[in-house]
């Protein structure tokens, strides 16, 4: 009888969800007591990480009134709940004066929350393991999709303290008044990610999350040599990099970044007719990167949901700010697709979803067609996009490069100042939200690097 007893205890106590009521009660209580507390909990936790009904109604009245800027207390949050006809449901009173009362250390707040989101965050998984089991038993799911759905729901939930389902538009104008001050009183600074370039930011604010920046021109002009310039700035700059090289081994692209970073000519590097003095600044090279978060994958012809997957990983070990792919045309969708230029077409839509998704800029590369040659100017322009009108579409920002040395068998020798040497234009074509315009570089070939002039050199579009 008693072991009966004992199974039908533990069978109820298995099926009891994760829940820490005393921590949720704790939460609660403190925000009525402080507003440390408040700040603290509302930046970590929001109403559905709460278990109790009553619980979550009770953090709803005191996160609008925070939005309101109307200070909370037990009287404060006691009326609103009045207004709104709950004091019922959330026990009155007599419950909101236990929450406070029962408090000893309102301070240890974010205690308390994090407390409540771990319990949150284990239901839902227990939630999504449910999903995932329903989905892997659906007739004609293959692994790879039942696998990328895990990841993408257990990915949410890692970050889920960062994403809203939906947000008022007030609480999107405080967010942006915060980042208008912050702007005000850093005067100057770049407000995206760096590219190290100076006229590129002038005109780009840098780089920013959520963006899909297409970097694009003819093999040879330097794509992959600016990608590399920008992602060496930004990683100088703080920010986590990813770099997906399909077409260069990872081995010659880190002899790429020694060489730009080094200033050693690449000649001498494959040579190996390096001297003292050479050996020396490649060591240094090397030293600087040694805390820089930069990571490289020469994974060939990878399927996007191979890179999500990766890139997932990377964000959740490190943090994931601007993630490079280098380039497009090598890329697949994986499985079975009617032609080209629709599979160019979900590939950068589903490179730009993955930008707002991941939180992260992405710079893409991509080849131009023959159209520019044909053109007197060789001036690119955004219908010479190789195989789809999408890329356009759904890019942030397209960015041409356009060397005069390229084509000098053409059009005779390039035009070289003798006090800058070879310059590059850098066409920002389109730019969703700001200005357009032509911006000129230096090009060192025997670096293969670009660098800002010494005198500016913009030109509107």
């Amino acid at each position: 009888m008693s072991e009966v007893m004992s199974n039908e205890m533990a069978a109820a106590m298995s099926a009891m969800p994760p829940v820490d009521i005393e921590a949720e009660k704790a939460v609660l209580g403190a925000m009525m007591k402080s507003d440390d507390a408040v700040s603290d909990v509302i930046d970590v936790l929001r109403a559905d990480d709460f278990y109790e009904k009553a619980h979550q109604e009770i953090f709803k009245v005191m996160v609008e009134l925070y939005r309101k800027s109307v200070g909370i207390d037990i009287m404060t949050t006691y009326s609103a709940l009045n207004e709104m006809k709950l004091t019922e449901l959330v026990g009155g009173m007599t419950y909101l004066s236990k929450l406070v009362n029962d408090v000893i250390v309102a301070s240890n707040a974010k205690f308390y929350a994090e407390s409540v989101l771990a319990k949150s965050r284990m239901r839902a998984l227990i939630k999504e393991a449910d999903a995932i089991r329903g989905k892997a038993t659906e007739p004609g799911e293959t692994a790879e999709d039942v696998l990328d759905f895990a990841e993408q729901r257990i990915f949410e939930i890692a970050h889920r303290s960062q994403k809203r389902a939906y947000q008022d538009i007030n609480d999107v104008f405080v967010e942006n008044f915060k980042r208008m001050q912050e702007l005000e009183r850093n005067k100057g600074a770049i407000p995206g990610i760096t590219t190290g370039f100076r006229e590129v930011d002038k005109i780009l604010g840098g780089l920013h999350k959520t963006d899909l920046i297409v970097l694009a021109a003819r093999p040879g002009m330097g794509k992959t040599s600016f990608a590399l310039n920008i992602a060496q700035h930004a990683a100088e700059a703080g920010h986590s990099v990813m770099i997906f090289s399909m077409e260069m081994p990872a081995e010659q692209l880190g002899t790429r970044i020694l060489s730009m970073a080094a200033s050693v000519e690449m000649e001498h590097i494959k040579n190996g007719t390096l001297s003292q003095d050479e050996w020396f600044a490649l060591s240094e090279a090397q030293d600087s990167f040694e805390d820089l978060k930069l990571t490289v994958d020469d994974t060939s012809a990878l399927s996007i949901l191979e890179m999500k997957n990766k890139c997932r990983r990377l964000k959740a070990e490190k943090g994931l700010d601007l993630l490079i792919i280098d380039y497009l045309q090598l890329m697949s969708m994986g499985g079975k697709v009617e032609n080209r230029v629709q599979e160019i077409a979900a590939l950068t839509r589903n490179i730009k979803i993955m930008a707002k998704e991941l939180d992260c800029a992405i710079v893409l590369l991509s080849q131009l067609s023959r159209n520019a040659e044909q053109r007197s100017d060789h001036r690119p322009q955004l219908s010479d996009l190789r195989d789809s009108g999408a890329i356009e579409q759904d890019a942030d920002v397209v960015i041409f490069l356009k060397r005069d040395d390229y084509y000098e068998k053409e059009d005779g020798p390039a035009e070289i100042n003798p006090n800058v040497g070879r310059t590059c234009d850098v066409h920002i074509a389109k730019h969703r939200n700001g200005s357009t315009g032509v911006c000129t570089l230096a090009w060192v070939g025997k670096y293969t690097k670009f660098g800002n002039l010494a005198s500016s050199s913009f030109e509107p579009m």
